[in-house]
Parts: C-alpha cells; structure tokens; sequence
C-alpha cells in the first residue's frame, strides 16, 4: 500500500461494523482514491490484526454506514492503532 508519509494531515474514515464480522474495523483512506468513482484504499481489521488469528488486510471500499459506526482513531483498539499508523508512515 503506498503510504502517505503524513499522518497528521491524513484524512481518515473509520468505521466500527460492531462484533458482526471479521474485519470489525474499516479504516478508509480519503487521501487515496482508486479508479472506480467513489472508492478509497482501505484497512479492514479484527481488534488483533497482527495475531496469527486475526485479520487485517487491505482492500478498496466507498465510505458510508454500510461500514458501521464512525469512530475516531483513538477508539480503535490499540494493535488497530499500530497498523493505521505503520501504513501513514510505511514503517
């Protein structure tokens, strides 16, 4: 994933689906959009996305409550955290 190198001025959509599936967490990345109208990368993830049982993968998405509920970042627990800002900086 290309990353943005500016994490304070990115502009994050996060979404919360509730314990209804896999990749609870949605983070969409407003600053990087895909060829088809409306469409962002994203980051969905479970509460452990580093975990050999968890998930965290990579995708498009369009923003919206289809989603869940927006949250702000710090509401993502703390391993979400970690993989939004691993993927703002690329480290």
């Amino acid at each position: 994933m290309p990353t943005l190198n500016k994490p304070k001025k990115a502009r994050l959509r996060i979404y919360d689906a509730g314990s209804k599936s896999v990749d609870r967490y949605t983070v969409v990345f407003m600053d990087l959009p895909e060829r088809a109208p409306g469409t962002f990368q994203c980051l969905g993830m479970s509460d452990k996305p580093f975990h050999p049982q968890g998930f965290g993968q990579h995708s498009a998405a369009m923003h919206g409550r289809h989603l869940g509920k927006r949250i702000n970042l710090a509401d993502l627990p703390p391993d979400c955290q970690r993989a939004v800002e691993r993927d703002l900086t690329g480290e």
